[in-house]
């Protein structure tokens, strides 16, 4: 994580540490957040590359919203059953 910002940094932790809980514990709320998470870290990173490189920031852009189709799928499962 090179020049990364500090709030960057504590968000990657937290998303970590709710990452690894959610293996453990096999809540689906955890699961959710953890995917909301990981869209934020890529959407950032895709922000922070935007200027430096463009292909990689959209490609990281790509992930994200692919992250954010996955966990609206997850919230709508959730609610329907």
């Amino acid at each position: 994580m090179k020049n990364r910002p500090l709030w960057f940094n504590i968000f990657s932790v937290v998303a970590i540490a709710i990452a690894v809980v959610s293996i453990f514990t096999h809540v689906a709320f955890l699961r959710i957040v953890t995917m909301i998470c990981l869209a934020v870290i890529m959407a950032s990173l895709g922000s922070f590359e935007l200027k430096k490189n463009r292909k990689m920031a959209f490609i990281l852009f790509g992930v994200a919203a692919f992250q954010v189709f996955v966990s609206a799928e997850m919230i709508y499962i959730a609610v329907t059953k």
